[in-house]
């Protein structure tokens, strides 16, 4: 019984992991509506959530900006979306210039995206294939896990190999 559990749960994630990306739109610093489809044109689609009283998220974000750095220029778009009240807007503004991120910085201040991604806590991270698919999703951060996210991100740049034949020729 156990074991059919654990297939269960498995099976859960793999079809969680699968799930579309939610049509979203949310404001950017400017006040701008930005579509999650459109930030998915170009190729990848890196959500990170977060907010600025979260000390985690504030050593995620440290992590994205190379990242960003690394693979925008190959299709990736980098998207923080801040759950910080309506309130609080401004300190999210001061963060992003101070820090100088250049990256794609979203508001969320109802918290409907997160939500919809099904996360309850922040920082949470979520990398989408061009379709929308989920390839990997990651809560918490701790240094490090940079890493997985990084070789996710890679992977997913990775253009499709053609099939091959026994000799190892493509089809």
């Amino acid at each position: 019984m156990k074991r059919i559990a654990s297939l269960l749960g498995a099976l859960a994630l793999g079809a969680a992991l699968q799930a579309q990306v939610p049509d979203l739109a949310l404001s950017d610093l400017s006040g701008r509506r930005v579509e999650f489809r459109d930030l998915l044109a170009d190729g990848p689609l890196l959500v990170s959530f977060w907010a600025t009283w979260c000390h985690p998220c504030q050593e995620e974000m440290k992590a994205l900006q190379p990242l960003h750095e690394a693979y925008g220029g190959l299709g990736l778009t980098v998207a923080a979306v801040s759950i910080d009240d309506a309130k609080t807007t401004g300190k999210v503004k001061a963060l992003v210039k101070g820090k100088r991120y250049t990256f794609t910085v979203l508001l969320d201040p109802e918290m409907a995206a997160m939500k919809a991604f099904g996360l309850l806590e922040v920082p949470g991270v979520f990398l989408l294939a061009r379709d929308g698919t989920r390839l990997y999703e990651h809560s918490g951060y701790k240094p490090g896990d940079e890493i997985a996210l990084e070789q996710a991100v890679k992977a997913a740049l990775r253009p499709s190999q053609p099939a091959c034949d026994s000799t190892g020729a493509g089809r």
